[in-house]
């Protein structure tokens, strides 16, 4: 049995790429939004400070570049009647192009500056329900920071983490059980969706994701949820307090291998009676349990079993 989380099929998280306060975010938690949606409005004075000299820059250099084009086309018609020299033609040609290219580029300023305003309506990238609320109206949006938190509900999954041990179980496409007990405990069909090829080299877990086959109104992110490899097989393994080796949050044990070496695995525990306490992942059938030993233990050390 593997313990996780329930979550949307899809989560994103929105945040802000501009600094500035909100003005307005019509929803809740619990909110269903559509793709395409509006979710967030951000204001940014500095952008409107920008956007307003920026346009005064363009009126700016049309106005000089409607002058150099008079000048331009007098110096012109004055270079074809043999009037002005070779000298005064190609001086104004080239204020006449400088003209055009500030205008040009005081127009590329006013688009990427628009192109940033609208960086201030955060809008949803898909249908879901908003699971997460960060900030209010009033409050100050900074770039990077979250703000709505949205999941995609029409299909759940169960996040669950697995050792090394066990990950060979795991294909994807296997059904397998998913028990929600907060909602009954009846177990509920599911499929393996995703096993991450990549685990975390300090705890040795691997990332799985199992897909319920059917969806269930009753069921919301975050419950706690198990899941079963096949039912029937799941045991209540009980274990001593005492042989637990904690590594910050890790629970772990030590077992012995074939090899005649103490290999430390990870497990996750359940509930605790007396000294007692409940392994509900992290062991593999027929291994033994190191139940105490005469020296210091370490992953990989030499050890001679006596019973």
């Amino acid at each position: 049995m593997f313990s996780g989380n329930l979550e949307g099929i899809r989560r994103v998280t929105l945040s802000s790429k501009i600094m500035g306060p909100i003005m307005d975010m019509p929803v809740t938690e619990g909110s269903l939004v559509s793709r395409g949606q509006v979710l967030v409005r951000i204001k940014s004075d500095d952008l409107s400070a920008k956007r307003a000299q920026v346009q005064a820059n363009l009126v700016e250099a049309q106005a000089a570049l409607h002058n150099i084009e008079v000048n331009y086309q007098r110096v012109k018609s004055l270079y074809d009647n043999k009037t002005a020299t070779q000298k005064e033609m190609d001086d104004v040609e080239m204020a006449y192009r400088m003209a055009q290219a500030r205008v040009s580029a005081v127009e590329e300023m006013e688009k990427e500056i628009a192109d940033v305003e609208a960086f201030g309506d955060l809008i949803s990238p898909i249908q879901g329900t908003v699971v997460r609320k960060l900030l209010e109206p009033g409050d100050m949006a900074v770039p990077g920071m979250p703000i709505l938190v949205i999941e995609d509900l029409g299909r759940m999954r169960a996040a669950i983490q697995v050792p090394e041990s066990e990950i060979g179980f795991f294909k994807k496409g296997r059904k397998v059980k998913v028990r929600v007990g907060a909602v009954e405990n009846k177990p509920l069909s599911g499929t393996v969706d995703e096993v991450n090829p990549g685990g975390n080299p300090m705890s040795r877990q691997f990332d799985v994701k199992v897909l319920l086959d059917s969806p269930d109104s009753d069921l919301r992110s975050g419950l706690y949820a198990q899941v079963i490899l096949n039912e029937g097989t799941e045991s209540n393994v009980m274990i001593d307090e005492s042989m637990i080796h904690q590594r910050g949050q890790l629970d772990g044990i030590y077992v012995a291998s074939k090899n005649s070496e103490a290999l430390l695995r990870w497990i996750k525990t359940g509930r605790r009676e007396d000294n007692r306490v409940e392994v509900l992942a992290g062991l593999v059938p027929g291994e033994q349990l190191i139940v105490e030993s005469d020296g210091r233990l370490y992953d990989g050390c030499k050890i001679e079993v006596t019973r």
